[in-house]
């Protein structure tokens, strides 16, 4: 049995991604923001280990977590 997609479908997930890229265009600032702020207090942190990615990889792992909650609910 197969099922034949219209085009709505593929208009709404079209949509969907567009949405999902203007929410983390609008989200990777703020923690990007966020990244560097934890960076500056770790620096002072003596005890503290050195991080094992990049300020930009935290950021985008932060944003695209952002999205999935956001995407949930």
């Amino acid at each position: 049995m197969t099922f034949s997609i219209g085009h709505g479908a593929a208009r709404d997930r079209q949509l969907e991604r567009v949405e999902m890229r203007l929410v983390f265009l609008i989200s990777y600032p703020l923690c990007l923001a966020a990244a560097m702020t934890g960076r500056v207090i770790h620096a002072f942190d003596r005890r503290a280990a050195r991080p094992a990615h990049s300020i930009f990889a935290e950021a985008r792992s932060s944003a695209h977590a952002a999205i999935g909650y956001a995407f949930n609910v």
